[in-house]
């Protein structure tokens, strides 16, 4: 019976993600490209702990969203090719690039973040405040407990 309900519980949890993550995208940017846009443009605005005079690394956005360098590199070469994004070598550091945003990438992400202000907004019309308070507190308990999971495994994610 158990098994049974925490497949259903995960289960859950991936199809929610599944239906958010088309809700966000909408065919503009996946959800890789909008973390990486959105960190592009904390960074650029000094609104971001890893950004340093402004700018933000690739090695940084890969420890902040834990994706591999190599994966930062594609999706960072694929927003410079829509335009998006512009990388520069930093004149006082002739090692670092600057990943910075074009005037498109701020379209965008402003876009992306209207978007995801306007799905939550509809999530708590249709929810209530109340369900909605609930639903904060299961998902901030849920995410304690995949935190504890994961430091008795040693980080690793296998059971």
């Amino acid at each position: 019976m158990i098994q049974q309900k925490g497949f259903r519980l995960l289960y859950s949890c991936l199809n929610m993600r599944r239906q958010l993550n088309a809700l966000i995208s909408n065919g503009d940017l996946s959800q890789s490209e909008y973390l990486v846009l959105r960190n592009i443009w904390l960074s650029n605005n000094g609104m971001s702990s890893y950004g340093i005079q402004g700018y933000i690394k690739a090695a940084d956005l890969s420890d902040i969203l834990e994706l591999s360098r190599p994966s930062i590199t594609r999706i960072l070469n694929d927003l410079e090719r829509r335009g998006l994004i512009a990388r520069n070598i930093d004149s006082k550091d002739r090692r670092s690039i600057k990943i910075e945003l074009t005037k498109a990438g701020i379209e965008a992400i402003e876009k992306a973040n209207r978007r995801i202000l306007s799905i939550a907004e509809r999530l708590i019309v249709a929810l209530g405040d109340s369900d909605t308070d609930k639903l904060i507190e299961l998902i901030n308990k849920l995410t304690d407990i995949y935190k504890v999971i994961l430091e008795s495994n040693g980080g690793r994610s296998d059971e």
